[in-house]
């Protein structure tokens, strides 16, 4: 089946932004790669914010469809919470022009207007994602009374952080694998949450 023109466009820009940037690409470079008139681009997006904030949502609804469905591949709340991790290694390895073109948004976040505020938005599905399980958990009586919203974040938070270094190759200098770090942090974070016995 042929590309139409939409995809065509966003698929270069794909390749494009995470070597260049946002502010390193214009509409004339996207049409020419994709070997399309800038009024064929101009057809589909007013501008080139309009085409990043497409791939950002893409991404960000690839995202939130991987968490939901390795949660929904898990029974308890602790599988639940580590699957996000895993989730999120997916994405990095998967899709890392995707993963890349978000880090780049959130950075940029300032200087993105409404469109930009838009795509950070809806990023929060992302970043709350784990407060279902950890209200399961709570609930369950497996994890002690701990606000769901700010912990999710604080997760989420160390899990970019840890791609980030993953990313500029510090975890493989100093030999921490993937593995390595996952049950480090589903021990630390699950001692660090769980209730203790008696603890009412």
């Amino acid at each position: 089946m042929r590309k139409n023109s939409r995809e065509k466009i966003l698929d270069t820009a794909r390749a494009l932004f995470p070597k260049h940037g946002f502010n390193g690409i214009s509409i004339r470079a996207i049409a020419s790669k994709a070997r399309l008139t800038t009024g064929a681009v101009y057809f589909h997006f007013s501008n080139k914010k309009e085409i990043y904030k497409a791939i950002c949502l893409e991404a960000i609804d690839m995202m939130v469809s991987m968490f939901r469905k390795r949660m929904a591949e898990r029974t308890t709340p602790n599988q639940k919470l580590i699957s996000i991790f895993d989730s999120y290694l997916e994405f990095f390895y998967q899709h890392r022009d995707y993963y890349n073109i978000l880090m780049e948004v959130k950075a940029d976040y300032d200087q993105g207007g409404e469109d930009m505020r838009l795509v950070v938005n809806r990023f929060k599905e992302v970043i709350f994602s784990g407060e279902e399980p950890i209200r399961m958990g709570i609930e369950q009586g497996i994890f002690r009374d701990i606000d769901p919203r700010k912990l999710s974040i604080f997760l989420a938070a160390l899990t970019e952080g840890m791609l980030q270094y993953k990313k500029i190759g510090i975890l493989d200098y100093l030999e921490i694998d993937d593995a390595d770090f996952r049950r480090f942090m589903a021990d630390v974070v699950g001692r660090g949450i769980e209730k203790k016995a008696g603890a009412d």
